[in-house]
């Protein structure tokens, strides 16, 4: 009895070192994927259950990479629940995978989403930051551009592509939290 109370309180302390070291920063990182409080707050919630859980059965060797990836796991799945064409849930998948968690956690939308425009307006010929822009900044559907511009849907995706692979050899940084920022605005 008294070994397995002692195993507890160590298991108790532990956690709430690590609860207290990284809650802020995956809270953050959740809130700026998911743009809601509510969410990222039963997100942050449910990893650290089931870390709990967990906590004694695996081996973690890097606690806060370990709930970093959980919470970037968790958060693509919240995604894939809403209403995301094909091609926006695959490009916001691609970014979510890529992403640096402390860098993002830290990086405020407003100076990304204005780094973003710059870079489009230097780079894109114009065909391409129209579509973009009609995207991005303007949140219109793929279909609702085709329809507006009178061209296919798979003209607008490959613009889009386009797009976004000249932004991301420009700078990778950016453009993966692009389609974070645009997709779950």
């Amino acid at each position: 009895m008294k070994a397995e109370q002692n195993t507890f309180l160590n298991k108790k302390t532990v956690f709430n070192k690590i609860y207290h070291q990284n809650w802020k920063a995956l809270y953050a990182f959740a809130f700026n994927i998911l743009r809601d409080k509510v969410s990222a707050e039963d997100i942050i919630q449910e990893i650290f259950i089931d870390f709990w859980v967990r906590m004694n059965d695996t081996e973690i060797q890097n606690y806060t990479a370990y709930l970093f990836q959980a919470v970037r796991n968790q958060c693509a799945k919240n995604l894939r629940n809403k209403k995301l064409t094909a091609f926006e849930l695959e490009v916001l998948e691609e970014s979510l995978q890529l992403i640096e968690e402390q860098e993002f956690a830290e990086f405020p939308k407003e100076r990304l989403a204005e780094h973003v425009r710059e870079k489009a307006h230097e780079i894109l010929p114009p065909k391409c930051l129209d579509i973009f822009n009609l995207r991005f900044y303007e949140n219109m559907s793929i279909k609702e551009i085709a329809e507006y511009k009178k061209i296919s849907v798979s003209t607008v995706e490959n613009q889009i592509n386009k797009a976004l692979k000249m932004l991301k050899t420009e700078n990778d940084y950016y453009i993966k939290l692009l389609a974070i920022l645009i997709f779950c605005s």
